[in-house]
């Protein structure tokens, strides 16, 4: 999703940071298990670490972090992955997360 770097990044989804490193193509990135779903949640592409630490519990809405082009990326933007159970890179499938996002905006 593309935005400005600097663009405040909050949580679409409240849930326990499981990651948050560097990595050379992601850049800045962190992952969030969603609370009581099965579902993971990752951003990537951050300008700076996340302002959130490993085990914290987050918010729905939670000020994350803000959008950079950290790692391989042209361009800032925020490169979100939504992952069905058991998780992220752990035996999960990536889902494409446009459904998801255009359901929750019919309730803010």
């Amino acid at each position: 999703m593309f935005a400005a770097c600097g663009t405040p990044l909050v949580a679409a989804r409240g849930g326990t940071v499981e990651v948050k490193q560097y990595h050379a193509r992601a850049g800045h990135y962190l992952v969030i298990d969603g609370h009581k779903t099965s579902m993971d949640y990752a951003y990537m592409h951050l300008r700076d670490a996340a302002l959130v630490r490993v085990g914290q519990r987050v918010r729905t809405g939670q000020l994350l972090g803000f959008v950079g082009q950290t790692g391989r990326a042209s361009g800032c933007h925020l490169h979100f992955e939504t992952w069905t159970g058991p998780g992220w890179y752990s035996g999960g499938s990536a889902v494409d997360p446009l459904p998801s996002l255009l359901s929750w905006d019919r309730f803010s």
